[in-house]
């Protein structure tokens, strides 16, 4: 099914509702934007961003509640907001959501950039195998000026899909419980020039499980 269908009818319903009702409880910024850490507080500031054109930002606190809150009964609305987010932004008619046999919707493996000095190059080849087989066709850049730190970097809009490569990394590398996430901002553009998505810095931290 393609999302568009879906997505038009029962997520502006969601929306309006969401912005609409229960407000009188909640707390908001001097932009008028509600307040709060906890998974209605995000949906609700996501649901005004998207209503007031800042789809972006809407894109990214959604994705951030998604990544956040996966029991929370909020959840499912967020992924279906994100996806109707993506189309307005790309402008994809052909836009779908990937199933698996038992018709469960599937997150495809984001697109990544992997940044590494030449001392890593070992773990750079063995990581670009891994995610291969995960589905991501990844771009490798060699950096001599690459930090030593391994961390996950991804710009406006992408903190789910850098958050789905830490985890991967995680499971990955015997050297971490976990990777780091932070926004790249333009060192992004600056280490991996025209890359639109994430990108994984590997340092010499890096040691991948030899069990993969």
């Amino acid at each position: 099914m393609k999302v568009m269908n879906r997505v038009s009818i029962v997520v502006l319903a969601i929306l309006v509702i969401a912005t609409s009702c229960g407000q009188g409880n909640e707390s908001v910024d001097r932009s008028g934007l509600t307040v709060g850490d906890d998974d209605a507080s995000i949906f609700s500031r996501a649901s005004q961003q998207y209503f007031r054109g800042s789809l972006s930002s809407s894109r990214e606190n959604f994705n951030s509640l998604i990544y956040r809150f996966p029991d929370s009964p909020l959840n499912h609305d967020a992924q279906l907001a994100v996806r109707k987010i993506d189309f307005e932004l790309s402008g994809n008619p052909d836009l779908s959501v990937p199933v698996d046999q038992n018709h469960v919707e599937l997150t495809p493996f984001p697109e990544v950039a992997l940044v590494s000095s030449p001392a890593v190059s070992a773990s750079i080849i063995q990581l670009e195998t891994l995610l291969i087989s995960a589905g991501a066709s990844p771009v490798i850049v060699e950096d001599y000026g690459a930090p030593d730190v391994t961390l996950v970097l991804y710009p406006e809009g992408y903190l789910l899909q850098a958050n789905i490569v830490s985890d991967s990394l995680s499971s990955w590398l015997s050297s971490h419980s976990s990777v780091p996430v932070q926004p790249g901002g333009d060192i992004i553009s600056t280490v991996a020039p025209h890359h639109q998505g994430v990108v994984i810095v590997i340092g010499t931290d890096a040691v991948v499980d030899t069990s993969f």
